[in-house]
């Protein structure tokens, strides 16, 4: 997977809608097939967003939307690192105010992600 597939460009630091398909595997090998709603760039840091798409998907989502029209709970934020070999891999964020400056980004460049939604159907 390269970067220019998710929507990142170089030193381009606008978040990007991408179209990107990504299968994960959680630690009981079941397997999820999300789409990369949005991708961005912060602090140097590189992140993806995902919508979940079932219920069973709610169990992973790390933002919640504080709008009750919106369809899903929220949705998950990961970020883009690299393994000690140099492969791309995702990783959760852990650190709370990591978390909140994300939501912040997130909302102040596409609003709430429940009306962006709605927009779109």
């Amino acid at each position: 997977m390269d970067l220019k597939d998710l929507g990142f460009a170089g030193d381009d630091f606008l978040p990007n809608r991408a179209t990107e398909e990504i299968d994960l595997v959680d630690e009981n090998g079941t397997t999820y097939q999300w789409e990369v709603f949005y991708s961005f760039s912060l602090s140097g840091v590189d992140y993806l967003v995902f919508i979940p798409n079932t219920e069973q998907e709610y169990q992973f989502v790390n933002v919640e939307l504080d709008d009750p029209d919106s369809d899903v709970p929220g949705y998950i934020v990961m970020k883009l690192a690299f393994d000690d070999s140099g492969e791309e891999l995702l990783e959760e964020i852990l650190d709370e105010e990591e978390l909140s400056e994300v939501r912040e980004y997130v909302e102040d460049e596409i609003g709430l992600i429940g009306q962006f939604l709605g927009q779109e159907e």
